[in-house]
């Protein structure tokens, strides 16, 4: 009876826990106890006609509640520093005493000479305020962050009285209310379309099973989080232009995790703390944790810290202000994932989700106030001996350059400029065991310069590592995923006269036309970046176009390799006028040039050849959806909407049995699970394959194609076998065999069309999977790019790993009747940054049929 009686009790306790998380909770459910608000300052609730939590708030609201403020206080002001893909406004909320943002430009200007090595020693830190970044919903779909940042502003903008007024003076409060606003805009309207009245907390209900792609990533399926130091995309590239300007002592970045967890809050797991972070930064950091335990405490709320994440790739959100003087921290919060969730820990709801992220956002501004002197030494000293340990470096400079590909030189030199490092065109050439580098053609990067730290990360090669397991990825080398040439430099080869114009932004290659008189035809090399949007624009034009699959020299002895493509004139492209306006166009879009020949006549090749083959406008299906790879799939979207200007069509798997393949020519599998495709399918394909179309598989693709005979290969594993481990280390041991994310070096034969292109016969690869294809066969035909005996470039490669991949296929290309199935065992266009082996996907896309098997003329 007594048991009864309880299980009853139990019973109806936890039916007024469900019925409450699906009711309204108001703000006193968040804030602290004690605090007096303005009422001239409206709450969340005022504005948005429900209380925080009750819904997933929209970006749209989301912005308009932080311009209420902004009309309302005069303790914020509201700034728009960039706009998504999809037009969204990305914003920044700077809060702090009234005095402080009436002076704002003032303290901002002080602030950055703290930063500046030449001017820290003349700021007195006692009279600067500290600057604190919060940082939200970078993954869309982790919306407890968003919503918590309604209330952070409302504390800060409306709360009364001596302790936040004093903490007002002393801080700068920097509020990112979401940095990926397309992707909570999707989520959002998910999660709120699926609301029941009644509530749902089962996880198989449809309201926390969002559809694909989900709302973690932006409008191009990119992970915003891995993209901080990559800026591949709008949202990053803003943000960081922002995070420069200002140079925040603390950035927190707020995420969630799997529903059956609790609370992480940093330091990540001490072994795994990138060495070019020092010391005090995890010394404060701790502090700062110190701080949130005791905060978590009083709301009873459970967490842990210092496992499973760590402190290592500087290009998520954790850890990239680590490496530019400030100190990064991670919010990890169980994720709801709608408005509640049964979980082993019982019942989540939305709102509890919530007011963890707005206790731990307090408790960061709090700290960074408290210790408002300490952060500010820190980033003085972290600046002043950046200075001091390049002094004291045997290097003194990198450099880096290709005269082939200018586009992607100049990229580079980009890319250091928006991470605030300086770097210089050479004024004279510079001849290296290892490289030429010409000037006007090349950068120098002098090491004495306050992101000293950053830029030995972005050009270092790092094999050896204190621990083998990582969160994300070992290495991120960015002159090897570009793929230019670059080295370090001594004392000796480094002097002052060697260092020329800055970079700017004027230096960016223009185009023109090479060649007077009358045009036979014209050339456009192959070799730059931009060449398969210019061949593109082109064919989309309806103009001939032939890839050379043989070198051609002219009488006069130019010379243009493999790849180059040809426009005959004359007969063939016969509306001159017509193709002048494309080549112009083509020579502004692309900085391109456009080489004049005169006469078909030639030392070697002449210009009716057969060796000159015709090349076809490209028409892409690109599979998504039901088990592909959303990041595949997008980083794939990206690559040809916004770099080659290619127009692709984005087709849901299950829709492959009913679409006429006949109006496309190439099909791309991008990595992911097909085992829901029919036999029936599959043989639709085949026969859609043999007419002479093309069919490119990624990673796990390869193994479906294979599985299916659209290919015949082995595939091997590295893993060596787990001997006298116990439990605990036979985990570890298993996951130290993975590969997580490294740099191997391959060999090209550069006669082949796959290799097109490339200058040189070594190019660096980026390998996140254990796939290996095993082959006794030698053909260059199917296997012209292979990983060399020692291969590894950058970062960690797990024991036995580099032997069996050893003269493996990067990627392998096979006939299959009249088509050509082209597999990548790897991804060639990795997180969007890995534009070196780009070239590997367009040559498949346009040179797949100048593949030839045998040396007969007809395949």
């Amino acid at each position: 009876m007594k048991n009864s009686k309880l299980f009853l009790c139990t019973t109806i306790l936890m039916l007024l826990l469900s019925v409450m998380s699906f009711s309204q909770v108001t703000k006193e459910y968040y804030l602290p106890e004690g605090i007096s608000y303005n009422s001239d300052i409206p709450a969340p609730e005022e504005f948005l006609g429900y209380s925080v939590g009750e819904w997933h708030v929209s970006h749209d609201l989301l912005v308009g509640y932080f311009k209420l403020l902004a009309e309302k206080s005069p303790r914020i002001k509201y700034e728009t520093y960039g706009k998504t893909h999809e037009g969204r406004p990305l914003t920044i909320a700077i809060i702090s005493s009234e005095e402080n943002i009436k002076n704002l430009d003032a303290i901002k200007k002080i602030h950055k000479q703290i930063t500046d090595p030449a001017t820290s020693s003349s700021v007195d830190l006692a009279t600067q305020p500290v600057v604190v970044w919060l940082s939200h919903s970078i993954h869309g779909n982790e919306a407890s962050g968003a919503n918590s940042a309604l209330l952070t502003a409302y504390y800060y903008t409306a709360g009364t009285g001596k302790e936040i007024e004093d903490i007002l003076k002393n801080t700068i409060i920097l509020i990112d209310p979401t940095t990926n606003p397309d992707g909570l805009q999707r989520f959002s309207t998910w999660v709120n379309s699926h609301k029941s009245y009644q509530g749902n907390s089962d996880p198989l209900s449809r309201e926390h099973l969002e559809t694909w792609p989900g709302g973690r990533s932006n409008h191009y399926w990119f992970d915003l989080n891995r993209d901080w130091l990559l800026i591949e995309q709008p949202e990053s590239e803003y943000r960081v232009k922002k995070l420069l300007e200002w140079k925040p002592n603390i950035l927190v970045d707020l995420h969630e995790m799997g529903s059956n967890s609790t609370f992480h809050f940093s330091p990540g797991e001490p072994k795994r703390v990138n060495p070019l972070i020092p010391e005090e930064n995890q010394t404060l950091t701790k502090k700062l944790a110190a701080d949130y335990a005791k905060a978590y405490d009083e709301i009873g709320s459970f967490y842990f810290s210092s496992e499973q994440f760590d402190d290592y790739y500087i290009g998520r959100g954790p850890t990239f202000m680590d490496m530019n003087g400030g100190v990064a921290l991670l919010f990890e919060q169980a994720s709801s994932r709608g408005f509640a969730q049964n979980t082993v820990n019982g019942l989540l709801t939305f709102p509890f989700a919530i007011r963890n992220q707005f206790t731990g956002s307090v408790s960061t501004v709090n700290t960074a106030s408290r210790l408002r002197n300490e952060f500010l030494t820190y980033q003085k000293n972290y600046y002043s001996t950046a200075i001091t340990d390049a002094k004291k470096s045997s290097k003194k400079a990198y450099i880096f350059g290709s005269v082939t590909d200018r586009s992607t030189t100049f990229r580079l030199a980009h890319f250091l400029s928006i991470h605030g490092i300086n770097s210089y065109l050479i004024k004279k050439d510079l001849t290296t065991s290892k490289n030429i580098f010409k000037a006007t053609c090349a950068y120098v990067v002098p090491l004495e310069q306050p992101q000293f730290r950053l830029i030995e990360s972005i050009f270092e090669t790092r094999t050896a590592f204190s621990d083998s397991l990582f969160y994300d990825v070992s290495a991120w080398n960015i002159p090897m995923a570009y793929n230019v040439p670059f080295e370090s430099l001594d004392v000796k080869n480094f002097t002052t006269d060697l260092q020329g114009e800055v970079f700017s932004p004027s230096q960016q290659p223009a185009g023109s036309y090479i060649g007077a008189g009358s045009a036979y035809a014209y050339v456009i090399k192959w070799d730059d970046y931009y060449a398969p949007a210019a061949l593109y624009t082109l064919l989309k034009n309806n103009v001939i176009v032939k890839v050379a699959t043989s070198p051609i020299e002219t009488l006069t002895g130019d010379k243009y390799e493999r790849g180059s493509l040809v426009i005959p004139m004359g007969n063939i492209n016969s509306d001159a006028g017509r193709v002048e306006e494309v080549l112009k166009e083509i020579i502004t879009e692309n900085g391109l040039n456009v080489y004049r020949l005169n006469t078909g006549d030639n030392e070697k090749i002449d210009l009716g050849s057969p060796t000159l083959v015709s090349i076809d406008a490209p028409k892409i299906l690109v599979m998504t959806e039901d088990g592909v790879s959303g990041f595949s799939a997008g980083q794939l979207w990206h690559l040809f909407d916004t770099r080659y200007k290619i127009p692709v069509t984005l087709l849901p798997q299950r829709l492959l049995s009913s679409v006429n393949l006949f109006n496309y020519n190439i099909l791309i599998v991008p990595d992911g699970n097909y085992q829901a495709i029919g036999e029936r399918t599959i043989e639709k394909i085949k026969a859609w394959l043999s007419s002479g179309n093309t069919v490119i598989g990624l990673e796990r693709a390869a193994i479906w194609l294979n599985k299916n005979k659209f290919i015949s290969v082995e595939f091997s594993s590295a893993a060596p076998a787990s001997i006298n481990l116990n439990y605990e280390s036979t985990l570890i041991s298993a996951a130290s065999r993975e590969v997580p994310g490294t740099v191997f070096e391959a060999f090209l034969d550069l006669t082949h069309p796959m290799n097109y292109g490339y200058s040189k016969d070594r190019v660096a690869i980026y390998k996140d999977n254990d796939i290996i294809q095993t082959t006794d066969d030698q053909s260059p035909l199917s296997f012209p790019a292979r990983f060399t005996s020692a291969s590894l470039l950058s970062g960690y490669s797990p024991r036995g790993f580099e032997k069996t991949l050893a003269g493996s296929p990067v990627y392998s290309a096979f006939p299959f009747r009249q088509g050509r199935v082209v597999v990548f065992y790897n991804n060639p266009n990795f997180r969007g940054y890995w534009w070196g082996t780009n070239k590997f996907l367009a040559n498949a896309i346009f040179f797949s049929k100048a593949i030839r098997f045998s040396s007969s003329r007809i395949q």
